[in-house]
């Protein structure tokens, strides 16, 4: 995940009878990754895990709770191996080339 791909990311309004996320907050959140991802700050990803926003009332201007939190959780293992990257694979040891020995069998 890049910087560009969080602040590109559009999030749905919920279904009808519905309640959403606060998108400001959510937009000034995202901000947050976007600058994390590129290096520009120290958010972790427990501060991603534990965010919590207003839910606003029927109605009023919101994202979809369940796309916004989908995306969190990927932000967050994004943020995780930025921070944490995978040790480089270990080289397979080879056997140099050349005559093989058989013992005990002719």
């Amino acid at each position: 995940m890049t910087p560009d791909e969080v602040r590109a990311i559009a999030f749905g309004k919920p279904r009808f009878g519905r309640r959403g996320y606060d998108e400001d907050q959510v937009d000034a959140f995202l901000d947050l990754i976007a600058e994390a991802l590129a290096g520009r700050n120290i958010l972790t990803p427990d501060d991603i895990h534990y965010v919590e926003f207003t839910i606003m009332p029927l109605g009023a201007r919101s994202y979809d709770q369940a796309q916004v939190d989908l995306f969190l959780d990927e932000a967050e293992a994004a943020l995780v191996l930025l921070r944490n990257p995978p040790p480089p694979p270990v080289a397979e040891e080879r056997r140099p080339e050349g005559t093989r020995k058989w013992f005990g069998r002719s």
